[in-house]
């Protein structure tokens, strides 16, 4: 288990994460992805990203970076479509499992550790690519130009601040802050912060152990009024909602 990264970052290895306890949000070039454990990540190398835990929770990843050649594995092309993967899905499933099975192996120590682990490797890889289904079609320099407010997003969309805040973080002015906003995620600052508190709230809904009263402050929300438009805006569908499905299917 590695010390929890602060701020957007990436890695010139691949690297493969198992989460085995909590919810959260993770951040993957243009995308904000909720999770819940059990799941797996796969980040290849230079996908700049950050994981980002729910509100007074802890959530337990391990990671492993992993230099594919030195484990004589071909070369596989960066996918963005599915860098967080989960037990939701056959395909889901089979990578959890199989990215598991690979930290296990690599932290075992035990003898032939490293060709058992290049072949579990192989298989997520194959796996994934699979559930994919496309190249990252983001530049990562675009995000790297915003890196300072979108990491402070992550850690800080519960609390209130505005665009001129975030434009400051990253030297710029507030109109030149919108406009590569647009350029890297495909929206200006104070609605990507919504999406990143809708994701966040997704997350913690999916996880049940709280009210929808509670996820609506815990995210940043002064009134369950706005939560509820801003949800229903972006998700298609309410928050009870969402809480009702899931029961319905336990």
């Amino acid at each position: 288990m590695r010390e929890k990264a602060t701020y957007l970052h990436y890695h010139h290895e691949l690297e493969v994460g198992w989460c085995v306890g909590g919810t959260g949000v993770f951040f993957v070039e243009d995308k904000v992805i909720p999770y819940r454990a059990p799941c797996a990540s796969v980040i290849y190398g230079g996908q700049i990203h950050i994981a980002q835990s729910s509100p007074n929770e802890h959530s337990e990843w391990f990671f492993v970076n992993v230099d594919e050649r030195a484990l004589g594995l071909k070369d596989f092309p960066s996918h963005t479509a599915a860098p967080i993967v989960s037990e939701e899905d056959p395909c889901g499933r089979e990578i959890t499992l199989l990215t598991s099975m690979l930290i296990d192996e690599l932290r075992s120590g035990t003898q032939n550790n490293g060709r058992c682990a290049a072949g579990l490797l192989q298989a997520v890889l194959c796996k994934h690519s699979r559930l994919s289904g496309g190249l990252s079609d983001t530049s990562s320099w675009r995000i790297a130009e915003i890196a300072p407010a979108v990491s402070y997003i992550a850690s800080h969309y519960a609390e209130p601040f505005n665009a001129e805040f975030l434009a400051r973080l990253c030297g710029f002015s507030e109109a030149t802050l919108r406009r590569k906003f647009r350029q890297a995620v495909g929206c200006a600052p104070l609605e990507y912060l919504h999406r990143v508190r809708v994701e966040a709230a997704s997350a913690m809904l999916r996880a049940g152990n709280k009210t929808v009263l509670e996820i609506s402050e815990q995210v940043g929300y002064s009134s369950p009024s706005s939560f509820n438009r801003e949800f229903r805006r972006l998700a298609g569908t309410s928050p009870r909602e969402v809480r009702r499905s899931l029961c319905l299917k336990e």
